[in-house]
């Protein structure tokens, strides 16, 4: 447990093997550990603050406590060869040199040319986009690593808030649990990622913002503070459950949208391996499906807006279009369940199938809209603003409420509460 007197800036977390990670530990507690043999000067340390894991042997702080710990590192250790993909910290640097690079060439062009610039700002623009669409796939990798990183000491179950917090010390008795808002401050408070990851460099709904309140010691607003597991402030949607004396709407920490852990498609809530499986990606708008059977096609949900609570479909007015794609179009980043990501430019990519049993095609298969909820046998629009717990095919969205256990807050299902904006 950390010390009541520390500050975020000075809890640590520490990988002795370039694979698996301890933390939130006191200054105190890494010397100690130094002074154990448990961690060595090859091993791996971050903060709050760091843009990246670093070397106990480059940090200063621990000098002198490494002048009388083991000098060599234990039998059979061998370092990583990519100590990033542990970092919590986020990355701050790609999308901006990459941008800066490319539109100092182009400018270098029109002066060496002497192109008028007007004509190639377009092209400008494009490499910004270009930029920002790399940095947020990066950033979308990272988020489903940390939830891989959790499974590993799991039992390969990415996180679930009501089988994590059975004592209701950070969220009272009788309130959800499973909720986007929660998964997501687990990930954060136990240093596999950091709040800024959570914010996509390309968001479009000024509703979002980086969390910079996160209150990794002692959380105010948990039922324990001393004894939390996460921070409950943390809002995922900026419409959001009532509990812990969060307004209804406020401001959005989750740019991403993730996978429903419900009903059938509960058992794809785990390190899977399948290239097929989306877990988190960026959000989608609502479609409407065209004809039926194997010539379905999708087509924009035709809206007037989105409402105050959010759980109204919204399709051709909606922010996501313009994450990465036009107004007329979506594009974005998808994580796989193989930890894969990939730039879709169409809601079912026609390599990501998914076998429907009541079609007549050879194979059955056919490809997956990330966010519809589609019947398993016919593909038909299951639901509009909830989810049919039978259905076990890919859908991407958040959500703000449902019914769940009053004794554990699991979440049993989402009859009206999926979040669109």
């Amino acid at each position: 447990m950390p010390d009541a007197t520390s500050t975020p800036a000075a809890l640590w977390y520490a990988s002795p093997d370039g694979k698996a990670r301890t933390g939130p530990l006191t200054p105190g507690q890494v010397r100690a550990m130094i002074a154990a043999g448990t961690l060595h000067k090859g091993s791996l340390l971050w903060r709050e603050g760091m843009p990246a894991w670093a070397m106990l042997a480059d940090l200063p702080e621990f000098t002198d406590a490494l002048a009388s710990a083991p000098a060599n590192l234990p039998a059979g250790l061998q370092m990583p060869a990519t100590p990033g993909d542990l970092a919590p910290a986020p990355r701050k640097t790609s999308a901006t040199v990459v941008t800066l690079i490319v539109v100092g060439s182009i400018l270098g062009l029109c002066l060496l040319s002497a192109i008028p610039i007007g004509i190639l700002l377009p092209a400008m623009g494009k490499a910004r986009g270009t930029a920002r669409q790399i940095k947020d796939s990066t950033q979308i990798r990272g988020v489903h690593q940390s939830m891989i990183l959790w499974a590993q000491n799991n039992a390969d179950l990415y996180p679930q808030p009501s089988l994590i917090d059975k004592a209701n010390a950070t969220v009272r008795a009788g309130e959800p649990k499973d909720l986007p808002s929660h998964i997501m401050s687990i990930m954060i408070y136990t240093g596999f990622m950091s709040p800024e990851l959570c914010i996509s460099p390309a968001e479009t709904n000024p509703n979002f913002a980086v969390y910079v309140d996160y209150a990794f010691t002692n959380p105010a607003a948990a039922a324990d503070p001393f004894n939390a597991l996460w921070d409950p402030a943390f809002r995922a949607y900026p419409i959001e459950h009532t509990s812990h004396g969060l307004t209804p709407q406020g401001v959005g920490n989750l740019s991403y949208a993730i996978m429903p852990p419900v009903g059938a498609r509960r058992a794809r809530w785990s390190n899977t391996f399948s290239a097929t499986e989306a877990i988190v990606g960026n959000r989608g708008p609502a479609y409407d499906a065209v004809g039926s059977g194997a010539s379905q096609t999708w087509t924009l949900h035709p809206d007037s807006g989105g409402t105050v609570l959010g759980n109204t479909e919204v399709g051709t007015s909606s922010y996501t279009l313009l994450i990465h794609g036009g107004r007329s179009t979506w594009e974005g980043n998808i994580a796989y369940n193989d930890n894969h990501v990939n730039f879709e430019t169409a809601p079912d990519p026609p390599y990501v199938t998914f076998r429907f049993t009541g079609m007549s095609s050879p194979g059955n298969l056919f490809p997956d809209n990330h966010f519809v909820d589609e019947n398993d046998a016919t593909r038909a629009k299951d639901s509009t603003t909830g989810v049919n717990n039978a259905n076990s095919n890919n859908l991407l969205r958040g959500w703000n409420g449902g019914e769940f256990d009053p004794k554990t807050g699991k979440l049993l299902s989402i009859p009206a509460h999926l979040w669109f904006d």
